[in-house]
């Protein structure tokens, strides 16, 4: 790794940390008002502000211009954002990216000069076209650092190499090595990663709040917006103090929101989740509204949504990820809908958690 930002974090500020924007505009200025970010506090920006979404423009341009106006805002480069490399570096599989992928932010400014291409078209003639337009926001993303390192922090999108010198870290895995959590590192210092979403770590219940493992000296804070199906943009809060920093996180989503007008206590029977990758399951009671199943890969018994199940040439799956475990709700939490199209039940989202209630709860 050779682009690494020393920080030093002055007086008793807040750090605030946002990483995996993936081009939602509103979402990031909707989360930066809920956390009353001032210029008082340092936002750390931890990586993928582009690509999946459908405004990465938007969000790299306000980004560029609130890092000029606030010294405290510091930004991150991501596997997404590190796409501009293969343009400067013509690399022609970059065309087939493109044409696949309609949220692309190379996409949204070729569609801004109204130049279409085809997978016949040159990487050189795209690089041309691009520099000529936005050369402003292609040299900024190349040159954002890979890590930011303070006195008591590591900020990198995806990890490090678990080596002696963290700084000897590749730069390619340091962007986008997966499942850091369930990895480790020498670093001494507490690491903050996004890149994966820490959905993909549930096992008793789905949650997208960050995880904090400060015996691994890891925290990880990708919510899976845009990425998973109950996604949400997390924002994680470091206010310092002179004993032991207090930890907190908020997020926000594009889910309808409500009031539960009644308590509802989960059956602590029903735990679990269908998650990236296992999708795999053999149906083995079949309830009202919910089948025990067992999942193929890992061999756990779940019940699954009856509507989610889907059968194929070579068995069943789930036709998507979904929790499957009911949670506990209070009369008057503010829930996010998620899924109310279902017989008896809805699927939710409160205070970061999700799964199922009965449609009482909504009503």
């Amino acid at each position: 790794m050779n682009k690494i930002k020393a920080l030093s974090i002055k007086d008793q500020s807040r750090i605030i940390v946002i990483s995996d924007i993936h081009g939602e505009l509103e979402l990031f200025k909707e989360l930066l008002d809920k956390v009353q970010f001032s210029k008082e506090d340092y936002l750390i920006i931890n990586g993928d502000l582009c690509e999946k979404g459908a405004n990465s423009t938007g969000v790299v341009r306000y980004v560029i211009e609130l890092a000029a106006q606030n010294p405290r805002v510091h930004v991150i480069e991501g596997n997404c954002d590190a796409l501009v490399e293969e343009l400067l570096n013509e690399n022609p599989q970059l065309i087939n990216y493109l044409c696949a992928r309609k949220h692309s932010i190379m996409n949204e400014w070729l569609e801004q000069i109204e130049f279409s291409i085809t997978i016949d078209t040159s990487i050189q003639e795209v690089k041309e076209q691009l520099l000529t337009h936005f050369s402003e926001e292609i040299m900024w993303l190349s040159e954002l650092p890979t890590a930011i390192e303070t006195d008591q922090y590591i900020f990198v999108h995806a990890g490090l190499e678990d080596i002696d010198n963290w700084k000897d870290t590749d730069r390619d895995n340091a962007i986008s090595i997966p499942e850091f959590l369930y990895k480790s590192h020498r670093a001494n210092k507490n690491v903050i990663v996004g890149h994966w979403p820490v959905g993909n770590y549930s096992s008793k219940i789905l949650s997208n709040n960050p995880i904090i493992d400060l015996e691994k000296k890891i925290i990880a804070i990708d919510g899976g917006n845009n990425v998973k199906n109950s996604g949400q943009l997390n924002a994680f809060i470091i206010q310092p103090s002179s004993s032991e920093n207090i930890y907190s996180y908020t997020y926000v989503d594009h889910f309808r929101k409500i009031n539960a007008v009644i308590d509802f206590e989960a059956d602590t029977v029903m735990t679990g989740s269908i998650s990236y990758v296992d999708y795999r399951i053999l149906p083995l009671e079949r309830g009202d509204y919910f089948t025990l199943c067992q999942q193929v890969e890992t061999g756990e018994q779940v019940y699954v949504k009856n509507e989610y199940i889907h059968q194929t040439d070579n068995g069943f799956e789930v036709k998507k990820e979904v929790s499957c475990a009911q949670i506990n709700v209070k009369k008057g939490d503010i829930i996010s809908v998620l899924d109310d199209t279902c017989a008896g039940y809805a699927l939710i989202k409160n205070n970061g958690i999700v799964g199922w209630v009965p449609k009482e709860v909504l009503q």
